[in-house]
């Protein structure tokens, strides 16, 4: 027996067996409670911080609404023209969390339809000094690219001077570096200031949450790439009747999902196994779970096929609409799936008492993580891998393989493995491809789900620390850094400075750290696979 709703014939989601029982026994209390009708009506009481911020009088990105994104979606399509006639057809998003990716999603899904030649979008939502050269070192791409600054930390406004640096070596006069830039942001935050000042368009929004798939943070940026957002948002509000409606509500059935399945005890949520018809939507939808449930859902990423759930703590969510046994899956458009997610990230927080509005803790920066000296360095000078951990039981471990076995006979049930890279994704030598690999090598050594990050924005920055969450974070020497213009700092000395604030965050907090720094990147990930792999 399965537990279902639909949109328009087009979009579903269905539940069985222990997660249909989970989802069945909260939905009394949601209607009890009066959820759908509140969530609708935007009604502030629902979480502490949006009665705070309706008293200050800032609007807040609210979960599923198009309201924002429509109300500047020709302000949007005025700087996607004016950007076409200086020729920029490619965009840098300058910014980080849920949104941003969720414009990357929407340009994946919609962009190449764009009537007018879509470009490409790239997200920049960290320090790494990679990304940014790439960009700085192809003039022919420097030259056919906007800035779109969505971001309000020391990372995005470092990038945002390193570019800007760039455009003045091109000889480009102050006005003309001005049009290369626009500022999505809250009226009265840093970056609408320096906006201002500088003479970049300013596109006002809402302040930014996780719920900004449909807001300015997300569709500016998916617009001056070629996106068709304005048909987008027709097709998002065409979804919004079904969500008050007391049958058939695809978002409070994903949301009783997800927030009966932890409050029974399955905490750790799989989303992905076979492939799915959005490519990249498992993992905007674990990220913004992770950034609504602050914690109290711990959703992982898994690719490539089905995964082995050895423990009742855990359940699968697919997203190629074939159902499974004791499992979950959604499918459909991608507009219905971004107010139908954002719908469901909420309902799942407000059943697991999360606040998903609250303003996130500015990302701790250190050159102390708080661990001190390294256990040991495995490999040769200069190639080595320096081990650092907060846990006593693996202070005794004398080289990579034993520490990387003892870290996994760490994570147990209830647990699971975040694999932090501060590396390059996309770097030379497919940095990001030996990631994953060990991230599946560490899965298949601890039989428990092991997520991977970034490191621009790794779950623990601003949000609670899960209670089940393992931290094994990777950072690295840079070969070329990039010097922040002003500054007296690097990007790659700030890329440090936020994985050693992580860390000495997690600690804090209470939660297990490994730290591994590779003196040379390539050498050091290869290291680690074979120590992954049991080798010596």
């Amino acid at each position: 027996m399965s537990f279902t709703a639909v949109v328009s014939g087009e979009t579903a989601i269905t539940a069985r067996g222990a997660l249909r029982e989970a989802a069945e026994r909260v939905m009394g209390r949601l209607w009890i409670d009066q959820v759908p009708v509140r969530l609708a009506s935007e009604d502030a009481s629902l979480w502490p911080s949006a009665a705070t911020a309706g008293v200050e009088g800032r609007p807040l990105c609210w979960p599923g609404q198009p309201g924002p994104g429509r109300a500047v979606l020709d302000r949007a399509e005025r700087l996607r023209a004016r950007a076409r006639e200086d020729g920029l057809t490619d965009v840098v998003l300058l910014g980080g969390g849920a949104p941003a990716r969720a414009a990357e999603l929407i340009v994946r899904a919609r962009g190449p339809a764009a009537p007018d030649g879509a470009g490409s979008l790239t997200v920049l939502d960290g320090p790494d000094p990679g990304p940014p050269l790439r960009v700085r070192e192809d003039p022919e791409r420097l030259n056919r690219t906007a800035f779109v600054v969505t971001g309000d930390d020391p990372a995005t406004e470092a990038l945002r001077e390193v570019f800007a640096e760039a455009l003045r070596e091109e000889g480009l006069s102050p006005a003309g570096i001005a049009r290369r830039f626009v500022t999505v942001a809250e009226p009265r935050a840093a970056a609408a200031k320096h906006a201002t000042e500088a003479g970049h368009p300013l596109v006002e929004a809402p302040a930014p949450t996780a719920f900004g798939a449909l807001s300015p943070y997300a569709l500016v940026p998916a617009a001056l790439a070629g996106a068709d957002v304005g048909a987008l948002l027709v097709e998002a509000t065409a979804v919004l009747p079904s969500l008050t409606r007391p049958e058939n509500n695809p978002g409070l059935v994903l949301g009783a999902i997800l927030g009966g399945a932890a409050r029974a005890g399955r905490g750790t949520a799989v989303l992905g196994g076979y492939p799915a018809e959005l490519p990249g939507i498992a993992g905007w939808a674990a990220l913004l779970l992770r950034e609504a449930a602050r914690g109290r859902l711990a959703p992982v990423v898994q690719d490539g096929g089905l995964p082995l759930l050895p423990d009742d703590d855990l359940f699968l969510l697919t997203f190629d609409g074939r159902p499974h046994q004791d499992d979950a899956t959604v499918a459909g458009p991608l507009a219905a799936q971004l107010v139908v997610w954002e719908y469901a990230a909420a309902v799942a927080s407000y059943l697991l008492e999360a606040d998903p509005l609250a303003a996130e803790r500015p990302a701790p920066m250190t050159l102390d993580d708080g661990i001190g000296e390294p256990l040991f360095a495995d490999g040769d000078p200069g190639r080595a891998v320096e081990a650092h951990t907060t846990v006593p039981a693996l202070a005794g471990a004398s080289g990579l393989t034993e520490l990387l076995d003892a870290l996994a006979g760490r994570v147990g049930r209830g647990e699971h493995l975040a694999l932090v890279a501060y590396l390059d994704p996309d770097g030379a030598r497919g940095q990001g491809a030996q990631v994953r690999r060990l991230a599946a090598l560490l899965a298949a050594r601890c039989g428990r789900p092991v997520r991977v990050d970034w490191g621009a924005r790794p779950a623990a920055t601003g949000n609670d620390h899960p209670d089940g969450c393992v931290y094994l974070l990777v950072t690295g020497n840079v070969v070329r850094d990039v010097p922040v213009p002003g500054r007296h700092h690097r990007l790659g000395m700030l890329q440090l400075a936020r994985a050693l604030g992580d860390a000495r965050d997690a600690h804090a907090a209470g939660r297990p750290v490994v730290r591994l720094h590779l003196q040379n990147r390539w050498a050091g990930l290869t290291r680690l696979l074979d120590a992954a792999r049991g080798g010596t």
